[in-house]
């Protein structure tokens, strides 16, 4: 009889420690794969983004492959996107290529092509992003308390009605 009950017995803890066993453990958070340091007095520019702006439709439409590398300062003001700095820096910081039906038939948007970025989008730390019109040639930020990093840029640019947006995450 005692073989029985210590046999009922071992089998009701096993049965126990089966049934309340840990949960799995959660999956990590996805690492963060772009970052810029909010470090005062540091600067670099992003590497190119590219994409296809088209101007008009049908026959007459224009189109380009437009590359987008602008500059990044972290002063005390805040942090800040450039993509201007003279007119013969436009080309550092706007490639275009892939023109269609030819760069005679180029928009004034993309002459000067400095003037057609409609908004910046930057998250720190990655929080959602925070939305700034920008000021002639630059979108300053002003980070938040404690912003240890610029986790996503994102640059709408082109035609006000078919823009594109370039995103460096």
């Amino acid at each position: 009889m005692r073989r029985v009950v210590s046999g009922l017995l071992l089998a009701s803890i096993v049965l126990l420690a089966a049934c309340s066993g840990s949960k799995a453990p959660e999956a990590p958070a996805a690492p963060i794969v772009f970052a810029v340091p909010l470090k005062p007095n540091t600067n670099g520019m992003l590497e190119p983004r590219s994409g296809r702006i088209t101007v008009g439709t049908g026959p007459n439409a224009y189109s380009a492959d437009v590359a987008l590398s602008p500059s990044w300062w972290v002063t005390a003001d805040g942090f800040k996107i450039v993509w201007f700095a003279g007119l013969s820096q436009t080309t550092r910081y706007f490639q275009i290529s892939g023109e269609t039906p030819g760069e005679a038939a180029r928009p004034k948007l993309l002459k000067s092509p400095e003037e057609a970025v409609r908004e910046v989008r930057v998250a720190f730390d990655g929080a959602p992003p925070v939305r700034v019109l920008p000021e002639a040639t630059r979108a300053v930020f002003k980070p938040p308390a404690g912003a240890k990093a610029v986790t996503s840029v994102e640059i709408t640019f082109g035609p006000a009605d078919a823009p594109v947006a370039y995103t460096w995450k």
